[in-house]
């Protein structure tokens, strides 16, 4: 009977942790929607100038501030680069993370921007979202986690039991 209150406890638990996922995301999602805008600030006012004199080409932009012989131009190209970099990067996380569900979980946890997602962890705040995604989410963690706790004990007696049985107990005198 202690095992099957284990089982609930360990579900419920699998349930809570289960509906935070949906909501990391969306908190990773509004962090990179943030960076993304604040990148672009700036962005827009570079890919003005070379809009203007070197038809749109932001890498040329970069390589004539990196050919300039004026040191403060040469020094201003490599916070150019890291801008360009950085826009980029958020585009492409964007785009990941406008398909399905199920690719934006495999993305966030294996490729994602790995400072973001650390940034959004610490300050991620908890909450019980009571979204479609989150009560699914909740439910296949609990689930799994529960099949996986069954599989695990049952896997184990049933290891004890062949060993009793190719082991059995010596004689008592």
């Amino acid at each position: 009977m202690l095992h099957r209150y284990f089982v609930i406890a360990l579900a419920l638990l699998a349930v809570l942790i289960g509906v935070q996922l949906p909501n990391f995301i969306t908190q990773y999602e509004q962090r990179l929607d943030a960076q993304f805008t604040e990148a672009m600030v700036y962005y827009k006012e570079y890919q003005r100038i070379a809009d203007t004199y070197l038809n749109g080409d932001m890498q040329a932009l970069i390589k004539m501030h990196e050919q300039s012989d004026n040191p403060v131009f040469k020094d201003e190209a490599v916070p150019i680069r890291e801008l360009v970099r950085r826009v980029e990067l958020y585009r492409y996380e964007q785009q990941q993370l406008n398909q399905g569900y199920l690719h934006k979980i495999w993305f966030v946890a294996w490729h994602a921007n790995p400072e973001m997602r650390d940034d959004t962890w610490r300050m991620y705040s908890f909450n019980v979202p009571l979204t479609r995604q989150a009560v699914f989410t909740g439910v296949i963690a609990a689930l799994l986690a529960v099949l996986l706790f069954d599989g695990c004990v049952g896997g184990c007696k049933f290891a004890y039991r062949r060993w009793r049985r190719r082991h059995p107990a010596a004689p008592q005198h």
